[in-house]
């Protein structure tokens, strides 16, 4: 017996050791070293940002790297602010993703040219405001100034406010900034509002009401997917300026010009942004990205294959090699020039990368691989079937909205049409009444804090949109749980749907939500109706159940119908564990303002959401300061009533 385990374990082991040799040898046989080359096999680590389209131009400079005999390690993702502060830090090495001069605030706030250096020039950047043809032609619209009048903002009105929607970009970029001081410079703020949020999502909604034959009214930047969307000259055009003003200063009519329109915004540039001491150090890697240009109609054509859903990062670097081979001359051209001086020209032009992967995967790949064979095309069914309830089912999901905006609106407006003074004392009194003396002291202290940070008006859109989300996950959740309490079978076949709203990432739904619901308040309710509703139903469920079954029998026993079981005995038994679901409903539906701002929500969550983007920790902190008291007093407020009822 002991024999036989013997013989196992021993074959375990040598299995185990044949296969890593088999993965070690299959990974050195991917990977060669010339240590002739300016690289010499130097790690470099290069940063992207979470903008999926600045993948490409950061695989093309990854291969010319790696071509040049520099070891690269994986790429890193992340937000520009963090990305720009990595580099300066020295946690990161290079990026190629600096628009200039529009992140010059993050590239000052990160430590500008004492940390950092900005090389090269990759493609150029344009951008303004675009408006759709149709309507232009029709109303002679071609100034952005003609939006003062209130006939022609109205016809961009999406909401019913009586103001232009103009989809704006993300908090924090340098775009945001310049449209708010032109609405100033050009006195539109009482007929044009800026949608703020995810700038694709913002698009999403605009395109779908575009294509239902509706006004779109757009801030737009190029090379990007939309030019190929709607094209300008054809399907849009770009809007003129009555003059040139900007938060950038010494600008002129020249920087912020297009084949003599003058479209208000800085005519940019994308470059590379690195560490300086890192390119001190390798200035052969400095030389490279001098010499990097990569044509600007070639950048709008991969934007538009990664929105049509060649959108993973091993779909970005397959068209970076074809890219490279497609411009082999041009590219080889780079590296003859760095390589000159040590006449180390590189001499096999299909091997791209030092440690890239064959394209076609061979043999042992696909032994040790086999997933590489093929992908399941989830993501675009997916895309489909959300297509396809847009195409034929919007206005049913428009219907929706109605309800809640109502609730929202009534609720929101009482909350502003209260003196600040007057709402902090009522709010107080109510608290000090559910909650004690303690917890009302702390509502007063607050909130008064809240208003001397200047996040009043903030703070009630915010509550304003959790008391109205929980509303409706009572109105929804309650009942729910109670069918689930009630139905072994129904709980069974419902909590993989629970499962699934609590786990799924919550950025996963908010195009859904965009493209069927729209841009605003009320989408932002929806989708935290979507994420704060199962802990209620889990809860009420859960505090049904536990119920006594010795009460519910002599429920029985006394001739009780199962509907005043069910009203007179379950439900006031169970309202301790269902406020208790109350409470986690209110934090995550406030926990979720945050990510809720990413499409045009207002309220703490775009303050927050505006510090992270322009890396502002101040305004950040002051933000997250604000979701926190608030969140302290809703939470004692909810339990307090969950202790009062038990009591």
């Amino acid at each position: 017996m002991i024999k036989q385990r013997l013989k196992k374990s021993i074959l375990l082991v040598l299995t185990t050791i044949f296969l890593i040799g088999l993965i070690s040898f299959s990974s050195g046989a991917q990977t060669t070293t010339n240590s002739a080359l300016p690289g010499n096999a130097i790690t470099i680590r290069l940063g992207t940002s979470d903008w999926i389209e600045d993948f490409f131009q950061t695989e093309i400079v990854n291969i010319g790297l790696g071509r040049l005999g520099y070891k690269t390690a994986p790429l890193v993702a992340v937000a520009y602010p963090a990305l720009y502060t990595a580099v300066a830090n020295g946690d990161l090495d290079i990026a190629p993703v600096f628009g200039d001069p529009g992140h010059n605030e993050f590239y000052k706030n990160a430590g500008g040219e004492k940390k950092l250096e900005k090389v090269g020039l990759l493609f150029p950047l344009t951008q303004g405001y675009q408006i759709d043809k149709k309507t232009a032609d029709k109303y002679g619209i071609t100034n952005l100034q003609q939006f003062q009048d209130p006939k022609i903002a109205q016809l961009f009105d999406s909401d019913g406010d009586g103001k232009a929607d103009l989809v704006g970009c993300d908090p924090g970029w340098s775009c945001e900034l310049e449209m708010k001081h032109h609405l100033d410079a050009y006195k539109l703020r009482d007929t044009v509002k800026i949608n703020q949020g995810n700038y694709t999502a913002l698009l999403a909604d605009a395109l779908t009401r575009y294509k239902q034959g509706k006004p779109f009214f757009s801030y737009a930047y190029s090379p990007f997917w939309l030019g190929q969307v709607l094209k300008v000259g054809q399907d849009v055009i770009w809007l003129e300026v009555p003059f040139t003003t900007s938060n950038i200063e010494n600008l002129t009519a020249k920087d912020t010009s297009l084949n003599g329109k003058n479209l208000g915004m800085v005519q940019g540039k994308y470059r590379v942004i690195a560490n300086r001491e890192f390119l001190a150090k390798n200035p052969s890697v400095k030389h490279f990205l001098e010499l990097v240009k990569i044509p600007y109609e070639d950048m709008i054509q991969e934007s538009y294959r990664i929105k049509n859903g060649e959108n993973k990062p091993q779909d970005i670097r397959r068209h970076a090699e074809e890219w490279v081979k497609q411009n082999q001359d041009l590219f080889d051209g780079w590296l003859a020039q760095i390589n000159q001086s040590s006449n180390n020209l590189v001499e096999n032009s299909s091997n791209i990368g030092n440690n890239t992967n064959s394209k076609n995967p061979q043999g042992l790949n696909i032994l040790l691989n086999p997933f590489q064979l093929y992908t399941i095309p989830l993501d675009k069914w997916i895309t489909g079937g959300i297509n396809f309830l847009v195409d034929n089912f919007r206005p049913f999901f428009q219907t929706i909205r109605i309800p809640i905006s109502w609730v929202l609106t009534q609720i929101h407006g009482l909350l502003l049409a209260i003196p600040p003074l007057i709402s902090l004392l009522l709010i107080s009194l109510m608290t000090w009444k559910i909650a004690g003396q303690s917890i009302g002291i702390y509502s007063l202290l607050a909130l008064t804090l809240i208003g001397f940070l200047g996040l009043w008006e903030a703070a009630m859109v915010t509550l304003a949109l959790v008391v109205t989300a929980v509303i409706f996950c009572i109105i929804v959740g309650i009942p729910l749980g109670v069918a689930c309490a009630r139905s072994d079978r129904f709980e069974q076949a419902f909590r993989p749907l629970l499962d699934a709203m609590q786990t799924l990432p919550t950025f996963v739904y908010l195009v859904p939500v965009v493209m069927l619901f729209g841009i605003g308040e009320v989408p932002g309710v929806i989708a935290t109706i979507i994420y704060a509703l199962p802990p209620l139903i889990r809860f009420t469920n859960l505090g049904i159940r536990q119920v006594s079954a010795d009460v519910v029998e002599a429920a029985y026993a006394f001739g009780s119908t199962p509907g005043q079981i069910l009203w007179e005995v379950q439900i006031p038994l169970a309202i301790p564990t269902i406020l208790a679901g109350v409470n986690q409903t209110v934090l995550f539906a406030l926990g979720m303002s945050v990510i809720a701002s990413m499409i045009a929500v207002p309220g703490l969550g775009l303050t927050v959401l505006q510090g992270m983007g322009r890396l502002d920790v101040g305004m950040a902190a002051v933000g997250g300061l604000g979701i926190v008291l608030l969140a302290i007093l809703l939470d004692r407020i909810t339990q307090a009533m969950g202790k009062s009822n038990n009591s």
